[in-house]
């Protein structure tokens, strides 16, 4: 309305054309200006009201909040630690993380020839172990890499999966605790073990860092970061690890 005014009394009164220009102009641009605070105001509590549902405002009061990506999207090689069992120094310049199955024949032919690659190469090899049975904890794939883990906690893995290769076809309970008593282990520390939660549970963990990882079957083989599927043989894996020695910083 205050504009109209201002038009009629331009109208009444002797002005020049230019000063009516600009003052018209003026009123022009000081309307637009306003008219587009009103619409940008409302365009905000439009998408303040719409979007709160969408993206989950209404609970976490913070649209900005990161989500923690899946570990597919994140997991470029294994994971190294200090729970897995290994063989080798932890200094090594090249490590053989080796996914396995019990009840995988080949994968027990597979590991003889990793165990000769560290007699070969010694201190400049680490071999890692890693559970990748079946997932159903009531398998007896399952039930195996329980045992081993329970025989890391004695410090007997690598002597006790030996025993767990030679009867995988009619593994149970009771031959696990057999076996274990048969190496000098614990029976009572051993039992309890076999139905610790915990020790589950790392046999799981090792099956999502598989499944992470895109791993099909076993055994499967990653030399540093190199992916080897299926059983090889052992100068196909001499050359992969001559030729991660050589790199920088490994080469001597």
């Amino acid at each position: 309305m205050q504009f109209f005014k201002t038009m009629k009394i331009l109208k009444n009164k002797k002005f020049s054309t230019k000063v009516f220009v600009a003052i018209s102009l003026g009123s022009f641009i000081l309307l637009f200006f306003f008219l587009s605070s009103l619409s940008l105001k409302y365009s905000q509590i439009n998408f303040s009201a719409g979007n709160r549902h969408s993206i989950g405002w209404q609970k976490t009061g913070d649209p900005f909040i990161t989500k923690n990506p899946n570990l597919e999207a994140v997991l470029k090689g294994p994971i190294m630690n200090e729970i897995d069992p290994s063989l080798g120094s932890a200094k090594a310049p090249v490590t053989i993380t080796y996914f396995a199955d019990y009840e995988c024949h080949y994968c027990q032919q597979q590991e003889l020839s990793l165990k000769k690659l560290l007699e070969k190469y010694r201190d400049k090899v680490r071999l890692v172990w890693k559970d990748y049975p079946e997932s159903n904890s009531d398998s007896k794939s399952y039930l195996a890499a329980v045992a081993g883990r329970c025989a890391e906690e004695q410090g007997k893995f690598w002597s006790y999966q030996d025993s767990i290769y030679d009867n995988e076809n009619n593994f149970s309970q009771d031959l696990a605790v057999s076996l274990a008593e048969k190496l000098g282990l614990r029976k009572s520390s051993f039992s309890d073990c076999l139905q610790d939660a915990e020790i589950y549970k790392l046999v799981k963990d090792n099956i999502i860092e598989a499944r992470a990882l895109d791993i099909k079957g076993v055994p499967f083989i990653f030399i540093n970061n190199q992916e080897i599927m299926g059983e090889t043989e052992m100068m196909d894996l001499e050359k992969i690890i001559e030729s991660e020695l050589n790199k920088t910083p490994y080469a001597e």
